[in-house]
């Protein structure tokens, strides 16, 4: 007699599968018009799992996304850096299928996992970023805003604002924070509202943007100062300010020494293609602090899932909430 304890009547659902990569190769990776597939395999894990996909000439980048991410928004993205590419605006693009589409889905234990293939990233960025190299990203970012602005609105992509981040990710913060964090938070987020609330909702201000422009996920260009942006997999419609401030952020992680340098040449670079956001500066410390809160709770909320691919000590929400008293303190704002 079979143990009982063995059998089930459907699969159980996981929280996060690895998919499998003979399937993906044989089911998904061939139905892309790239030529003949040599391998696929298991990358890394993270915010998606990406496969590295060889072929006989070029190598591409399966990007399996997970719930609640749609197949949706992953042709949105797709659709978006295609449509930047074909301006001109030197970004990694995703292979098309014969169809016209760019993106797959496949149902998975978890629900639904939305897939695109991309083209295979140009080089990191050098340890120094040349004030020319940045005055390039500067217009890069300029282009991307204008294009976004001479775009319809058929995307279907996320909004990100305070509001958004205050429903889905600060919830998250709650579960990780000490009590004197979370009694902080409250002020923290009033202060944040209070500033941002008079920026409009739209163009030139507000639409879309990359949302995650660190510089990892700015590339060399084939030029020795120019750029290629990478992995738009945040795309969404928020503020053009708060594009600016993440690069900012990024600047002087990257170079604290030749900050203030390297963020006045891309903003020249910027504006030699289009006027700032209105009263940037005045508004970069409310921006950065949004970052932290939606950095802390997107970790917060996928933490099960990061485990073994990112650290997450004790101290990791306390830090960050030590990041944003070091933020408001130096606009002279603590809450």
């Amino acid at each position: 007699m079979s143990d009982p304890r063995a059998t089930t009547e459907a699969l159980f659902p996981a929280q996060s599968s690895v998919l499998d990569e003979s399937a993906l190769r044989d089911r998904i990776v061939s139905t892309y018009e790239i030529g003949p597939v040599e391998s696929c395999r298991f990358l890394e894990r993270g915010d998606a799992d990406i496969y590295r996909v060889e072929t006989g000439g070029a190598d591409y980048y399966l990007k399996v996304s997970r719930p609640p991410r749609t197949a949706a928004e992953a042709e949105s993205e797709a659709r978006f850096v295609s449509r930047l590419a074909e301006s001109g605006v030197p970004v990694v693009r995703a292979a098309r299928r014969p169809d016209a589409t760019y993106a797959s889905q496949v149902l998975a234990s978890e629900g639904l996992r939305p897939i695109l293939l991309f083209e295979e990233a140009p080089p990191p960025l050098p340890k120094e970023i040349t004030a020319k190299r940045m005055a390039a990203l500067g217009r890069t970012v300029a282009r991307v805003h204008e294009v976004a602005d001479a775009e319809d609105k058929s995307y279907d992509l996320p909004t990100f604002d305070l509001e958004t981040a205050v429903a889905e990710r600060v919830p998250h913060i709650r579960r990780f924070a000490n009590e004197e964090d979370q009694r902080f938070m409250e002020p923290v987020v009033e202060w944040i509202r209070s500033r941002l609330v008079e920026i409009p909702r739209e163009p030139p201000d507000w639409g879309i943007c990359h949302a995650d422009l660190v510089l990892s996920n700015v590339r060399a260009g084939p030029e020795s100062d120019s750029v290629t942006l990478f992995d738009f997999g945040s795309l969404s419609r928020t503020y053009r300010g708060y594009d600016l401030a993440v690069v900012f952020w990024s600047l002087g992680h990257r170079d604290p020494a030749r900050h203030a340098e390297r963020w006045t040449a891309l903003l020249d670079g910027y504006t030699s293609i289009r006027s700032l956001p209105d009263r940037l500066e005045e508004h970069l410390p409310a921006f950065l602090a949004l970052r932290e809160l939606a950095f802390l709770g997107g970790n917060a909320a996928t933490l099960p899932l990061r485990l073994g691919t990112e650290p997450f000590e004790s101290s990791f929400m306390h830090d960050g909430f030590d990041r944003i008293r070091s933020i408001l303190a130096e606009a002279g704002a603590i809450p």
